[in-house]
């Protein structure tokens, strides 16, 4: 209640323009983990930050990405990359090279940018790491696997993070994997096997109170419910996971929110209206990828009796890095050849 309060205050409050961009870095550092939607909302507000040290500079434009990467807010997503390469010289930024290239692979992901993003992931899992950045970068790089249809590395590299989270017996990380092998299943048309894993990765958001993997892995179990024509479990689910996608500024989370309860209305025998077929074929478009689009269409689509199209990119092999990207200094070399005989946790490099 106290942060929620807190929250409004920022905004209610007229003296709120009035407190420096120092004031309102930390405060949106402070909330990058528990509520990424008020760290971007806070960074917005600021139209410059002429007057924070480079070394600020540093962390807001960090900040900026992961906060947009969270509620996929991607627009401008490619000024704050381009901002961190010019500032990638700055003694912050080096010391922490490990997170720059882990928020900003996840970025070149989500742009289509798939070669970029592996070589930052595979150039930062040769540095010097501790466990649980090693965890997170594999799993960055698992989530890229899939998306360039290398099934085998995201397995690798799920089973490594995995076997550090057990070490280190951390939840939120665990729910994590266990949330993306359970999207690997359904891509493989598992759906019991995805359910398992959707079960234990909710569980374990919940036990960490983490909001946006609340509501990822809620919806991936409405989806499997949906799927089998589970009516009773949907029901039982909707009700929570909706009240978390109404609240959460991400128009992909809402589309496929919409596709879901149609889907599940036309399980219970509901005539499904015009305007609603009309908003699912719009829904359809602002769904976030190519592959989330696909499974909406193989196991969504028929139920309601639509004909969707897919309009994102599938993954493209040969897309022309941007400028910003070739101006950077580090990660100029891959750091060996592929071999895939290794678990990426044990073998440390593998080629970008």
């Amino acid at each position: 209640m106290i942060s929620i309060c807190y929250s409004l205050y920022c905004f209610a409050n007229p003296q709120t323009a009035e407190r420096s961009s120092a004031d309102i870095l930390r405060e949106a550092e402070d909330y990058i983990i528990v509520e990424p939607s008020h760290s971007y909302r806070l960074l917005r507000q600021v139209n410059s930050i002429k007057t924070l040290t480079p070394p600020q500079q540093v962390r807001w434009h960090l900040i900026k990405v992961r906060s947009a990467i969270a509620t996929n807010n991607l627009n401008n997503i490619e000024t704050e990359l381009e901002a961190l390469i010019n500032l990638q010289e700055q003694a912050y930024f080096k010391k922490r090279l490990a997170s720059m290239l882990s928020a900003m692979g996840i970025a070149l992901r989500r742009l289509d940018y798939f070669a970029e993003a592996k070589t930052l992931y595979t150039c930062a899992l040769a540095l010097e790491l501790t466990d649980k950045k090693r965890m997170a970068l594999l799993i960055n790089l698992a989530v890229l696997s899939r998306h360039m249809n290398d099934y085998t590395l995201a397995r690798q590299s799920y089973q490594s993070a995995r076997d550090i989270a057990l070490r280190l017996h951390h939840e939120r990380a665990l729910a994590n994997v266990n949330n993306n092998l359970g999207t690997l299943a359904l891509d493989e048309g598992k759906v019991d096997i995805a359910e398992t894993y959707y079960r234990d990765a909710l569980v374990g958001y919940q036990s960490s109170d983490k909001r946006s993997g609340n509501i990822t892995a809620g919806t991936n179990l409405l989806l499997v419910f949906t799927i089998q024509g589970h009516t009773l479990n949907f029901q039982r689910l909707i009700s929570p996971i909706s009240t978390l996608v109404d609240a959460y500024p991400d128009r992909s989370k809402k589309a496929l929110l919409l596709w879901l309860v149609s889907a599940n209305d036309a399980n219970l025998g509901k005539a499904l209206s015009q305007d609603t077929r009309e908003n699912l074929l719009s829904a359809f478009e602002q769904l976030e990828s190519e592959k989330l689009q696909r499974l909406v269409k193989r196991y969504l689509a028929p139920k309601v009796k639509l004909e969707v199209n897919l309009t994102k990119s599938p993954a493209r092999a040969e897309k022309a890095a941007p400028d910003w990207f070739k101006a950077r200094s580090f990660c100029k070399e891959p750091a060996v050849k592929p071999t895939h005989q290794k678990s990426p946790e044990f073998q440390g490099k593998v080629n970008g």
